[in-house]
C-alpha cells in the first residue's frame, strides 16, 4: 500500500540491525513500539487475528512517523471523545499527542501542518475500543463523517506527508509538471501527477476516468443523479455551478454493506480543500441538505463488489 502511493520500498533485508521489523504472533494484538525513527529494529508485532492488510500499513504509518489523526492537538475542533466508552487500556490511544509527548519526555515534533482529514488511514473508527460497542468512542463533529472514520485505504494526504518528507529528492533535476488542485509531481512517475481523488489527467486538470461518470451541470431545478448497476466499477461525477454560487445537494436513498470505515460507499466530496476524503455514506445518511464550499461537488461511487445503490439531488444555490 505504501508502495504504491510513494517512493518508499520494502525489501527484506536479515542482515540490517536499524530496520522495521514485522513480528508474527498469536493472538489480537497488533501494534508499534514506536513513533518514527528510533534507531535499531523498530519492530511492529502482527497479531494472527489482526494480520489484515490495512492494520499492517497503519502500523507501518506509525514506524514512519505519523501518531494518529483522532490524537492530534486540534483534534477537539473535529471530534469528540466518549471517554467513560473508552476501554481502560486503550487510554493512551486517544489522548492528544501533545500529553503523550510531555509523558514521555518528548521534546520536539515537526511542524508540518497538515488538515485534519477524517478519511486518514491513521484516524480510529466511530467505535474503536469501545466498552458498549453500541455508543461511539469517537464523534465527528459533522456526523456525515462518522462512517469515513476508521477506513481501510489509504488518503491521498497520508501519502503526500510521507512523499514530502522521504521522497523530496525523488524527481530531482527533473523538468517538473505543474500539477493542479493540489496535485503534485508523482514519485514514482515524474511524468505525471499525484491528483486528489476524482481528478486526473498528468496535471490533475480533468475529471478522473471512468466508465460510468460525467461531468454535469447543476440548474435552478432540482436535478437527480442515480447509481449505475454493477458492483465491480468506479464511478466518478463533478456537478458544477458558475462562479459565485454553490451546489445545494441531499443524499434522498442509498443502500450499501454498513460497516465503520465503509468499504461499500458513496463519498462526496463538498469541501474547498479538494484533497480532503469526502464524507462516505453507507449507514449512515444525512437527513438534512448539504451546500458546496465552492462552486463543485465530486461525487465517487465505490460499490466494492457488493450490491449498492445510491440517490442524489442537486441543485444551484445562489449566495
Amino acid at each position: 500500500m505504501w508502495e504504491e502511493a510513494t517512493c518508499l520500498r520494502f525489501q527484506e533485508n536479515l542482515q540490517a540491525r536499524d530496520a522495521i521489523r514485522y513480528v508474527l504472533e498469536r493472538g489480537d494484538s497488533c501494534f508499534t513500539e514506536y513513533i518514527g525513527r528510533n534507531g535499531g529494529y523498530q519492530d511492529i508485532i502482527i497479531g494472527s487475528e489482526c494480520a489484515e492488510e490495512y492494520v499492517v500499513a497503519h502500523e507501518t504509518g506509525h514506524a514512519l512517523g505519523f501518531w494518529h489523526t483522532h490524537q492530534r492537538p486540534d483534534r477537539d475542533q473535529y471530534i469528540s471523545i466518549n471517554w467513560k466508552n473508552v476501554m481502560d487500556e486503550a487510554t493512551a490511544s486517544f489522548m492528544p499527542f501533545r500529553s503523550m509527548l510531555q509523558a514521555f519526555g518528548i521534546r520536539q515534533i515537526s511542524p508540518r501542518r497538515i488538515p485534519y482529514d477524517y478519511g486518514s488511514l491513521m484516524h480510529y473508527h466511530a467505535v474503536a475500543h469501545a466498552v458498549r460497542v453500541s455508543d461511539f468512542t469517537i464523534v465527528p463533529k459533522e456526523l456525515k463523517y462518522v462512517t469515513t472514520m476508521g477506513t481501510e485505504k489509504m488518503a491521498f494526504l497520508d501519502a503526500k506527508v510521507i512523499n514530502d518528507i522521504y521522497c523530496l529528492n525523488a524527481c530531482a533535476g527533473r523538468r517538473l509538471r505543474r500539477c493542479l488542485a493540489g496535485g503534485y509531481p508523482d514519485p514514482n512517475n515524474c511524468n505525471r501527477c499525484r491528483c486528489p481523488e476524482g481528478l486526473g489527467g498528468y496535471d490533475c486538470s480533468i475529471l478522473q476516468p471512468s466508465t460510468c461518470g460525467a461531468e454535469l451541470h447543476a440548474t435552478d431545478k432540482w436535478q437527480t443523479l442515480t447509481s449505475p448497476k454493477g458492483g465491480n466499477i468506479d464511478c466518478y461525477w463533478r456537478i458544477s455551478v458558475p462562479a459565485g454560487n454553490r451546489v445545494r445537494f441531499r443524499l434522498s436513498d442509498g443502500e450499501f454493506p454498513c460497516s465503520y470505515g465503509c468499504q461499500s460507499y458513496v463519498e462526496i466530496k463538498h469541501k474547498l480543500d479538494i484533497r480532503l476524503t469526502g464524507f462516505r455514506s453507507c449507514c449512515y445518511r444525512p437527513k438534512e441538505d448539504s451546500i458546496s464550499e465552492s462552486n463543485q461537488i465530486f461525487v465517487i461511487f465505490h460499490p466494492n463488489g457488493k450490491m449498492a445503490r445510491f440517490t442524489l439531488r442537486y441543485i444551484r444555490q445562489q449566495l
